[in-house]
C-alpha cells in the first residue's frame, strides 16, 4: 500500500513536467501590437476604429537617431482604418487584412473625436473595459477633428514611435498644467459617479503657421501664454500635433471645452496643479508684463454647507507658491517693502480666474468637474440620502466662494532689481 502511494505521488510530480501553461499563447512573433486605438462616428451609424501598430521589421533595423516614426526602411508604425458595429469587433476586422493577431496589451492611448465624444462614450467603453487585454492606464484624449486623421499625421520627430509620446505627454502635464492627463480608469469611473464630472485632455493637428497667434498686449491682446486650446498654438515644425486644453463631459457626453490657463485653474482648484509660469500686469507698472512660477504649496482647504432649503455654499482656500520669473519694469519686488503688492495682485488674479471658470461650468456647462460634490457627500450617512439630494442638479445653483493665499518665496539669480537710469536729455 506505501509502495502505490509512492508511486501515485512519483507519477504526479512527473506528470509537472509536461504542464507548460503555454498552450493559449501566442509567440511573439505571431503578435501585432496596437500602440494607439482612435475612434470616429461612421457614415453609416457606425464605428471608425484606428490603430496604430508597431512595425517590428522597422523598429528592430533601427539604428541611433531614427526618430519621427520613420526608420531606414519605412514607418516604425503603420496606421489602419475600418467601419465597424464597435471597438472589439473593429479588431476582429483587422485580423482579415494582417498577418498577425491585433493586441491591446502595449496601447497606451485611446484618441476620441470631438464628434463622437458629443453623443455620449459609454457604449463603447463599456465593451472596452470588460477586455482582458485592456490597459486601464492608458491615456485618453479628445481630438478637434477626426481621430483618424490625428492618428495618421501625428509623427513625434524625438520618439521611435508614438508609445514613448504618450508616455511622456502623461507626464509632462506636471510641468506647466495646460491640460490634465486622464487615464481610462478615471474617465470610466468619473461617468458614473454622483459627486464629480469627467473632463479629458484635447488634442488636435495644426495645420496652419504663426497666424493663429493672438494680438499683443499692445494690440489690444491678453497677457497670457496659456488662452490656446489644441491646434491654436501659434507653432510650426515637423510635427504638427498638439496637446493643450480640456473637454468637459456631463456625464458620458462632452458638452465644451476649456483652455490651457482655465485648465490651469481646474487643476489648482483640484489640487492637482504641479508647476506652472504664469503671466500677469505688473501691479506697480500696468502694462507691463511680468511671470511668475507657479506651484501648489499644498491641498486646498474645502468647508461646506447645507441650508435647511437645501442651498449649498462652498469655501475654498487655495495655497500658492511663486518664483519671480521675469519682468520688465524695473521695481525691486524682492525687497519686503514691495513683494506684498505681487503676493496680493497674484492671489487677486488667481481668485477672478477660478470664480469665472466655476461661473461658467455652472452656467455654460453645468458640470461639477471640480469634484466639490466629494466634499459635500460627507454631510450625508448612506448614499441614498446623497443620491436623492440630486447633486449634479444642484450645482449650477451652489454658491463657490475662492480665497486665494500666495507667498513668493523665491527670486531667481537676483537678490535686488536695480532701477533702469532714465536718459538724459
Amino acid at each position: 500500500m506505501r509502495a502505490a502511494k509512492i508511486f501515485a505521488l512519483f507519477l504526479a510530480a512527473l506528470s509537472l513536467l509536461f504542464l507548460t501553461g503555454c498552450f493559449g499563447s501566442r509567440e511573439t512573433d505571431e503578435t501585432a501590437y496596437v500602440l494607439a486605438m482612435g475612434f470616429d462616428k461612421g457614415e453609416k451609424d457606425n464605428l471608425v476604429v484606428t490603430v496604430s501598430i508597431a512595425n517590428p521589421k522597422v523598429i528592430a533595423g533601427m539604428a541611433g537617431g531614427g526618430g519621427g516614426g520613420k526608420g531606414a526602411d519605412g514607418n516604425s508604425f503603420i496606421v489602419q482604418s475600418v467601419e465597424t458595429m464597435g471597438p472589439l469587433a473593429g479588431l476582429e476586422q483587422f485580423n482579415t487584412a494582417t498577418s498577425r493577431h491585433l493586441s491591446l496589451l502595449h496601447t497606451k492611448a485611446f484618441i476620441i473625436s470631438e464628434e463622437l465624444a458629443g453623443e455620449g462614450l459609454v457604449q463603447w467603453f463599456s465593451s472596452l473595459s470588460r477586455y482582458y487585454e485592456l490597459r486601464a492606464t492608458s491615456f485618453v484624449f479628445v481630438c478637434r477633428g477626426k481621430a483618424k486623421d490625428f492618428l495618421e499625421k501625428n509623427r513625434p520627430p524625438l520618439e521611435i514611435s508614438p508609445t514613448k509620446q504618450y508616455e511622456l505627454i502623461g507626464s509632462l502635464s506636471e510641468a506647466h498644467g495646460l491640460y490634465h492627463d486622464t487615464t481610462f480608469k478615471e474617465f470610466y469611473e468619473q461617468t458614473k459617479s454622483w459627486s464629480i464630472q469627467p473632463t479629458l485632455p484635447l488634442a488636435a493637428i495644426h495645420e496652419g503657421g504663426l497666424e493663429t497667434a493672438k494680438p499683443g498686449v499692445k494690440k489690444g491682446g491678453e497677457l497670457s501664454l496659456g488662452k490656446y486650446i489644441a491646434g491654436e498654438a501659434p507653432i510650426t515644425g515637423e510635427n504638427k500635433a498638439q496637446f493643450e486644453g480640456t473637454a468637459v463631459f456631463r456625464e458620458d457626453k462632452m458638452v465644451g471645452m476649456i483652455n490651457g490657463e482655465e485648465t490651469s485653474f481646474y487643476l489648482m482648484l483640484r489640487g492637482k496643479f504641479e508647476n506652472g509660469l504664469m503671466n500677469m500686469f505688473d501691479p506697480l507698472a500696468t502694462p507691463q508684463p511680468l511671470a511668475l512660477l507657479v506651484h501648489q504649496a499644498r491641498s486646498p482647504k474645502y468647508v461646506t454647507h447645507i441650508g435647511e432649503d437645501g442651498s449649498v455654499t462652498v469655501d475654498i482656500d487655495l495655497y500658492l507658491e511663486a518664483d519671480l520669473a521675469g519682468m520688465l519694469s524695473g521695481i525691486n519686488y524682492e525687497s519686503p517693502e514691495y513683494k506684498p503688492f505681487l503676493e496680493a495682485a497674484f492671489s487677486q488674479y488667481v481668485q477672478e480666474g477660478c470664480e469665472k471658470l466655476i461661473k461658467r461650468t455652472q452656467e455654460e456647462f453645468k458640470s461639477d468637474i471640480f469634484g466639490f460634490g466629494e466634499q459635500l457627500k460627507s454631510h450625508f450617512w448612506t448614499v441614498q440620502p446623497w443620491r436623492d439630494f440630486n447633486w449634479r442638479e444642484r450645482y449650477p445653483e451652489a454658491q463657490v466662494n475662492v480665497t486665494v493665499h500666495t507667498r513668493v518665496r523665491r527670486t531667481g539669480l537676483q537678490l535686488k532689481t536695480a532701477p533702469l537710469h532714465e536718459e538724459a536729455d
